[in-house]
């Protein structure tokens, strides 16, 4: 089936979570989106992967429905692999503070990433030129 849109991971839950939770959930975001999900009680844990063809705005209800989920399920932070239109990025979810040491991280790597490019280009500068 072709899709414009996808999101999936997997969330450390609270013990009081259960398999109809996950259900109930999945129901409120049904249309238009294909949803496949499972839950373990042994581990707390519950998978996700919600995937169609998804307008902007309906990307972003689906991805809003998931955050207030999160936020009152997720026993940690996670991060989700998003895919819009074949660009694949990551979504963190969960309890709000992780998720805000999460994008915390990530912008340290996106800034990282710049020095470290930066750095190869001064350092190529001293090779030899040829001929």
């Amino acid at each position: 089936m072709p899709f414009t849109y996808e999101i999936c991971g997997a969330l450390s839950v609270l013990d009081s979570f259960r398999h109809n939770h996950a259900q109930q959930f999945a129901q409120s975001i049904a249309d238009p989106a294909d949803i496949y999900f499972a839950t373990d009680a042994v581990t707390h844990s519950f998978m996700i992967r919600i995937r169609g063809v998804l307008s902007d705005d309906e990307a972003e209800s689906v991805e809003d429905a998931l955050g207030q989920f999160s936020q009152k399920w997720a026993r940690t932070g996670a991060i989700f692999r998003r895919v819009r239109y074949g660009e694949p990025s990551f979504v963190p979810v969960g309890l709000a503070r992780h998720v805000e040491l999460l994008e915390e991280l990530a912008d340290e790597h996106v800034q990282l990433e710049a020095f470290l490019q930066r750095q190869a280009r001064i350092l190529e500068q001293f090779r030899p030129s040829a001929g």
